[in-house]
């Protein structure tokens, strides 16, 4: 597989089933999402995007931005510091596809996304417990600035690392 094998496109409702299971697939890199909570993604997301290797789903990236009616202690403590923003709530590429660049492409087109809204931040959060080390190492590559370390659940058993990604304005 080469990446113009790869097409990238808007989330649909036909890939329900396949978001929710690449995103199961992914845990515990990615924290888990149910039916519901992909419904609530596709009613207040306005970026969801999709990497497509034919008819397999190879990767997804949910965006949101602030002021979404979203209750996850993450995207709480953003919002507590952050005027405006792109948020990514996640990101799931599937196992035979990693490091292919995918996750960067989907990055790329969602800072873009962030850049034409004028949103001054892209920020994200990796898992320190349970440990995501190739998560932490991408988003450092990438560009994304360490700002603290939060405890969602007020358990050490889940930690996060909290970034930001300046964006420019055009």
């Amino acid at each position: 597989m080469t990446m113009h094998e790869i097409q990238f496109r808007p989330y649909r409702e036909e890939d329900r089933a396949a978001a929710l299971a690449l995103n199961a697939a992914c845990q515990p890199e990615v924290g888990p999402m149910d039916e519901a909570k992909l419904r609530l993604f596709e009613r207040i997301g306005p970026h969801i995007e999709v990497a497509m290797s034919g008819d397999t789903l190879a990767g997804l990236i949910v965006g949101l931005e602030e002021g979404a009616p979203y209750t996850s202690p993450n995207y709480a403590w953003f919002s507590e510091r952050f005027e405006r923003f792109a948020y990514v709530d996640r990101v799931a590429i599937a196992d035979g596809f990693r490091g292919r660049g995918i996750g960067s492409t989907l990055y790329d087109r969602m800072r873009d996304w962030g850049e034409r809204l004028q949103k001054p931040v892209m920020i994200a959060e990796v898992n320190l417990e349970p440990p995501n080390p190739k998560s932490i190492a991408f988003h450092l590559k990438y560009g994304f600035e360490r700002l603290d370390e939060f405890e969602p659940t007020g358990k050490a058993s889940y930690r996060v690392q909290m970034l930001k990604l300046p964006l420019s304005r055009l």
